[in-house]
């Protein structure tokens, strides 16, 4: 029982169109005025597609002016902030530092980034694109002590270090790690 109000609801739609939901007469002089819209629309598309044209061209030069010597910076800027961002999210940090008991003392030890002496290359790529390689070194300190507290307030010493390399690339707006 329920299929046939719901057949004969949809097919008053399709025969009778949307037209009884909107509103009736103000419908039926819209069409009389859609055609000089439509006139006027296609009458200034070739200049409105130029304009566009013109648009794209000049936003694919401004990209091609940006010199090799502003992206190598912008390689800079960014390569010491990964370098930055690696130093505030290593683990264990100074501020938390890993204790183990080896033998009969206990080991605290963290590791820090020097972000002082980070190194950057760029390497040209396909299509205006560049390879760049942010170097950097991570180094591994160790406090001991015969406890846990004597550990943690010990003096640290540099144990070893590490030299990380990180590849990131231009798309031709901007470096992308």
């Amino acid at each position: 029982m329920r299929i046939i109000p719901a057949f004969l609801l949809v097919v008053s739609f399709v025969l009778g169109g949307c037209a009884w939901l909107s509103g009736g007469e103000a419908d039926e002089s819209a069409p009389a005025a859609m055609p000089q819209a439509e006139a006027a629309v296609s009458e200034d598309a070739p200049a409105a597609a130029k304009d566009t044209k013109k648009t794209q061209v000049q936003a694919k030069s401004k990209k091609q002016v940006r010199s090799e010597a502003a992206i190598r910076a912008d390689l800079d800027k960014v390569g010491r902030k990964l370098a930055s961002q690696a130093s505030r999210t290593v683990m264990p940090s100074k501020a938390s530092k890993q204790v183990k008991k080896v033998n009969n003392e206990y080991v605290a030890t963290y590791v820090e980034i020097d972000t002082v002496n980070v190194t950057t290359e760029m390497r040209p790529g396909s299509k205006g694109q560049y390879v760049g390689v942010v170097r950097y070194q991570e180094k591994v300190y160790e406090c001991r002590g015969k406890s846990r507290q004597a550990a943690l307030g010990a003096q640290c010493v540099q144990t070893r270090s590490r030299r990380l390399s990180e590849l990131i690339r231009y798309d031709g707006r901007a470096w992308q790690y």
